[in-house]
């Protein structure tokens, strides 16, 4: 389901690219991950020489909207053989017009996130930034979008702490970021390397027959009224198109959750067409060349 964003945020947001641009500078970048191996067989490609998307909260300019990406490893820039989407962000958007930055965590899950780390991000969230939210591929959350709770005794012998489903973290994520004057944009997760007869692996359960994490955020999605770039069917429906053995290319030895620099070349880019399938999304006027060349997603028939 698509939805617009609020017309009050979308002025913020238009107003902000249209006043501060001509004085604005190019936001910095966060440098190359080094080299090396990560998982399986050493890998590189020549994207990995190049700067990837900034990930430091104090590299913000306040004159300009900011696009912040919440999640896991799947999205944080990682390592050549592990990279993650959003670390490629910044080759389709132009970043004198918007901040771009990734905190995506490796090993992070809705409950792990909530602390210093997502408290770091709504206090750099001011009205008209967007806010991508993509969890899932991290167990802890319970199953589902309702209201249970089962209560985790501490690893360090301190107060146990109560763990709620995927769906109600999403809601509080998605609260806090309007409470802040925020757009949220929920996504759902990236793509794992498994097939059955010819097709790609679209649902990832937790627990059998109790659905997925993409599942419980398309529904959260829908009763929130909230953007949702569908990262999850995108993705998918071009691993199909491509067939098993080209995909393999994307993922370095026995991997199959993270993808290599080329793998997140082809998530971002999905992610950047679910953005573009958005009715009057106001980020499509902050890509540069290359992201407005990327045409909308249009669901396989």
């Amino acid at each position: 389901m698509l939805l617009k964003p609020h017309n009050s945020l979308i002025a913020l947001l238009l107003m902000a690219i249209g006043g501060a641009v001509v004085q604005a500078q190019p936001q910095p970048a966060s440098q190359p991950a080094a080299r090396g191996e990560a998982r399986g067989p050493a890998y590189s490609s020549p994207r990995d020489s190049l700067p990837f998307t900034n990930s430091n909260l104090s590299n913000i300019n306040p004159a300009l909207p900011t696009l912040f990406i919440t999640g896991d490893s799947t999205a944080a820039t990682g390592t050549p053989a592990a990279r993650g989407w959003a670390a490629i962000l910044i080759d389709y958007f132009d970043t004198s017009k918007i901040n771009l930055v990734n905190r995506g965590i490796g090993g992070a899950r809705f409950n792990t996130y909530i602390g210093p780390t997502w408290d770091a991000v709504m206090a750099a969230v001011k009205p008209g930034d967007f806010v991508v939210i993509e969890f899932g591929h991290n167990s802890g959350p319970l199953p589902g979008i309702g209201e249970e709770t089962r209560e985790e005794a501490s690893r360090r012998g301190g107060a146990p702490t109560t763990i709620h489903t995927h769906g109600w973290y999403l809601r509080k994520f998605i609260a806090e970021v309007r409470a802040k004057g925020g757009i949220p944009i929920v996504s759902t997760i990236t793509v794992r390397n498994k097939w059955t007869d010819g097709k790609v692996e679209r649902l990832k359960e937790q627990v059998v027959g109790q659905g997925g994490m993409s599942d419980w955020s398309r529904q959260v999605a829908a009763a929130e009224k909230t953007l949702l770039v569908d990262h999850t069917n995108i993705i998918a429906d071009r691993y199909d198109a491509l067939g098993q053995d080209a995909v393999a290319k994307f993922f370095v030895g026995t991997e199959y959750l993270h993808t290599n620099t080329e793998g997140a070349i082809l998530n971002c880019e999905a992610f950047i067409a679910g953005l573009k399938a958005i009715p009057d999304m106001p980020l499509v006027n902050v890509l540069n060349e290359r992201g407005k060349a990327i045409e909308a997603y249009k669901p396989a028939k």
